[in-house]
């Protein structure tokens, strides 16, 4: 989530603030409607595309890591992404062990699958870095890497881990993305409107019931050996909506950034935006676990005020906890995944 490039691109660093404001207004509403989240207008158009959208972003900068040595870009990925998932871990289960409470239990399971739920992302990411590396190397062909890992994720049990097999696509149509940029950069407009006339085509049919979180990627019953229709119909159309939707944000975000660069407060904006990996980690803790106790609950109506109030104080909150991290050259390395400060 939070890349390095040697020149940053400013609306990519905005790109990545929008998106990691998205998961803060869809968590809030989650937190806040019981289990009514499912059908909230605001949580299912959020999460069409803000994942994948951040994915898609992970995958416009895989192409640096290519240049390096598959063992440094192991180190570097551990580090970066793996580290702060272990941290976050090993503290919920602290806190559980000497409290012997758990404030979200939906969230928090210690276990090897709570490992893994937690901070899903970064191990997601991490995973979609391993197999992008490896398949480009072994197979010497990206129509061949794509195809092969793609089919290998969605059809092997284990492919699941972390919903790797819905977010590789994603990883995918970001780096070529890069490496198609002179392309897309001259054809950009017409790009924009297929891609939104696509998205604006499926939204009607979408539901958030069709989130992985309700529809896991599982193409085949191992028991039968059966394909699943239903879940192939469901994945192919949450992979469609999702790259729609995550290219219209991408393709639309120059033009965006350049009407509102004047804003005074865009500086703090792409500050937010080179720090996602530590806003979405420190989220976790502040507003998925925090929130879920206090018991706060409004109807559909109310989370249309509610949801965004509780997301930039959250926003904000997070923001000022990863600023006094990164003051710390333990808390950087173990909670945000770097070496240096930046």
């Amino acid at each position: 989530m939070n890349t390095s490039t040697k020149t940053r691109i400013p609306y990519l660093d905005f790109l990545k603030f929008f998106a990691i404001a998205c998961v803060f207004l869809g968590h809030s509403v989650e937190r806040t409607t019981g289990n009514d989240f499912w059908d909230n207008p605001i949580w299912s158009f959020i999460y069409t595309f803000h994942m994948p959208l951040f994915m898609l972003l992970c995958g416009y900068f895989f192409g640096s890591s290519l240049k390096i040595s598959f063992w440094e870009m192991c180190r570097k990925k551990f580090i970066q992404l793996v580290v702060p998932s272990i941290s976050a871990f090993l503290i919920m289960y602290a806190f559980t062990a000497v409290t012997r409470y758990n404030p979200c239990p939906e969230l928090i399971n210690i276990s090897v699958i709570g490992f893994f739920n937690t901070v899903w992302f970064l191990k997601s990411v991490f995973f979609c870095y391993l197999i992008g590396y490896a398949s480009i190397r072994l197979l010497r062909s990206l129509p061949l890497a794509i195809t092969v890992s793609t089919l290998a994720v969605n059809l092997i049990p284990a492919g699941n881990i972390d919903y790797v097999n819905f977010m590789l696509p994603m990883f995918w149509t970001g780096y070529l993305c890069e490496k198609k940029r002179e392309a897309i950069q001259t054809h950009a407009g017409k790009l924009l409107a297929a891609c939104l006339i696509a998205f604006l085509a499926m939204l009607p049919f979408w539901s958030g019931r069709m989130t992985v979180y309700m529809v896991p990627v599982d193409l085949i019953d191992w028991q039968t050996g059966s394909l699943d229709l239903h879940n192939l119909y469901v994945t192919l159309f949450r992979l469609g909506i999702g790259i729609a939707g995550s290219m219209v944000c991408f393709l639309s975000a120059p033009w965006v950034y350049k009407k509102i660069s004047h804003w005074k407060i865009m500086p703090t904006f792409d500050r937010m935006g080179k720090s996602t990996l530590g806003l979405y980690w420190v989220q976790t803790f502040l507003l998925e676990c925090a929130l879920t106790p206090a018991g706060i609950y409004v109807d559909t109506a109310g989370s249309f005020v509610t949801g965004p109030v509780i997301a930039v104080i959250e926003l904000t909150l997070c923001y000022q906890v990863v600023r006094l991290f990164r003051k710390n050259r333990y808390s950087r390395l173990l909670l945000l995944g770097e070496k240096d400060r930046k």
